[in-house]
């Protein structure tokens, strides 16, 4: 049974909304519609026999992410670039909303 004749609007405003981003009204049906389209997509994936294939939490055969010791690490963030683009932080650090009681 597809899922995407069950996407409302109502939907899509909480998706928008998750993601933090503002559509206008107009937008709406568009945007209903790309999504309608890529889950009946993903949903094709419900068709492969994988009945022999071994559950992993990665595709890759990576086996180490870190840096060895003394290495300098050329990816990393400064803290001013990490939370340049934050919406809310106190004392050079991210302030989210409390998720667990």
């Amino acid at each position: 049974m597809s899922k995407t004749a069950d996407l409302t609007k109502k939907d899509i405003l909480h998706i928008a909304k998750l993601a933090n981003l503002q559509i206008q009204d107009a937008n709406i049906e568009m945007y209903r519609n790309q999504l309608a389209e890529t889950i009946k997509y993903v949903e094709n994936l419900d068709e492969l026999d994988i009945t022999n294939v071994e559950p992993t939490s990665h595709s890759t055969r990576l086996t180490n992410v870190y840096f060895d010791d003394g290495t300098k690490n050329e990816r990393q963030f400064t803290q001013k670039e990490a939370l340049q683009n934050a919406k809310n932080t106190k004392k050079q650090m991210f302030v989210v909303k409390r998720i667990m009681e």
